[in-house]
């Protein structure tokens, strides 16, 4: 049985990382070329990656035929760019006590789901029950273009076993599998981009197959033809368990959140956990009306990301099965300001 995890920047931003757009943001102006128009489209103001790539898209209004080669110029000094600064900031990250390192991450493989309301552990347990004469791999699909998550993984070598769990007659493995990079690394076909042709706002370059195929993050997956978006699809379609970790569940990857809905549909054993960082203060006075809301908000996020064509009437089915767990203790790795210190 595969419990896969989804990972998002919250990660990197965990182990201390400057990988914010808003630390990136600063070292693109300063550097970038001052006629780069993506450099005089944005202006800091936007969140998360997620919202840069939406207004790239949005600011596609601007853009007239003629400067579309300018634009494949810009938005190439925009991906150099980002390459580099990521490089320099994965650099960062010390893996020295590889010991220590790996008694966190292991730890937080075999207790991903504690941090859950008691419900919903017996939810977990009972999947993990029914799956128990098989092998648990905990795989990763990541949206990270940097490395660390991978140097994680070569800790443990090659048999990358990390545990074991009782099965009926005889002792099962738990080990890590492998990471899918679905929008690529800093050394290989990094994609930023859209998620689909309703995010191009401009009439003329919704009817350009070339420029569709530069900026639709799926198109840009099959013209390169590593086939992640399929190896990703088969690693969902073989979990019982899936985790979201350090995502904003943002529209540039609404794709993802569609084929998780219609995973969910799929077989009711299936399970979502989704990781959600704040709210301190309504949860550590535990108010049941501010928390039973809090859920609802993040769950209907979720779901309407993803329902695609779906009923409305879905919802109500499937919700129990959509988990939150907020501001969980897994990954709780070295950070970068203490290697430094």
């Amino acid at each position: 049985m595969n419990i896969t995890f989804f990972i998002g920047n919250g990660f990197d931003i965990n182990l201390g990382l400057k990988t914010r757009y808003e630390n990136f943001y600063p070292f693109f102006i300063s550097n970038a070329q001052e006629n780069n128009m993506i450099r005089n489209w944005i202006d800091g103001n936007e969140s998360l990656w997620a919202d840069l790539e939406e207004k790239l898209g949005q600011e596609l209004v601007r853009l007239s035929q003629d400067r579309l080669e300018q634009f494949y110029s810009d938005k190439e000094e925009l991906d150099k760019l980002l390459l580099e600064y990521l490089e320099k900031e994965q650099e960062k990250y010390c893996f020295e006590d590889r010991d220590k390192l790996k008694k966190e991450f292991t730890r937080s493989m075999e207790t991903f789901f504690v941090g859950l309301p008691a419900k919903d552990i017996a939810s977990i347990n009972a999947t993990l029950d029914k799956y128990k004469n098989e092998e648990y791999v905990y795989a990763f699909i990541t949206f990270n273009y940097t490395n660390v998550l991978d140097k994680f993984i070569e800790l443990y070598g090659t048999t990358r076993v990390i545990a074991g769990h009782p099965g009926n007659s005889v002792q099962k493995g738990n080990r890590l599998g492998n990471v899918i990079h679905i929008h690529g690394t800093t050394n290989e076909e990094m994609i930023l981009g859209v998620n689909d042709e309703t995010q191009v706002q401009n009439d003329v370059l919704k009817q350009d197959e070339v420029f569709l195929d530069t900026f639709i993050k799926k198109r840009m997956n099959n013209g390169i033809g590593q086939r992640k978006t399929e190896r990703a699809l088969d690693l969902i379609s073989k979990s019982h368990i899936i985790c979201i970790f350090g995502m904003s569940i943002g529209n540039t990857d609404k794709m993802w959140w569609e084929e998780l809905i219609k995973w969910l549909v799929s077989n009711e054993n299936n399970k979502i956990i989704i990781f959600w960082k704040g709210y301190e203060d309504a949860l550590r006075r535990k108010l049941p009306s501010a928390v039973i809301r809090l859920n609802e908000k993040i769950k209907r996020n979720f779901f309407e990301k993803g329902k695609g064509q779906y009923e409305e009437s879905l919802y109500s089915e499937i919700k129990d099965r959509i988990m939150i767990s907020y501001n969980s203790n897994i990954f709780s790795l070295s950070r970068v300001e203490e290697e430094e210190k």
